[in-house]
């Protein structure tokens, strides 16, 4: 819905059940942790975009125990 937020992490279970997500931009470079379980419950074709100085290390993170499914594309901006 257009909302925008300064984040430096996203907790457990922040998007479970978040069936109607279909796409996340995360325009921060701070983002230190995601928790586990985070995208549990989200579609499987979620659409993920990072920026492209932090492309490598933001996918590490976020598909360490996030819940995320394997389909999910993680893109660079």
């Amino acid at each position: 819905n257009g909302y925008k937020f300064k984040i430096t992490k996203i907790g457990a279970k922040a998007f479970k059940g978040c069936k109607k997500l279909k796409t996340l931009t995360i325009l921060t470079t701070k983002l230190k942790k995601v928790g586990k379980n985070a995208f549990k419950g989200t579609k499987a074709k979620l659409k993920i975009k990072v920026p492209k100085a932090k492309f490598k290390k933001y996918k590490k993170i976020l598909r360490k125990k996030t819940g995320l499914k394997k389909k999910a594309k993680i893109k660079k901006l």
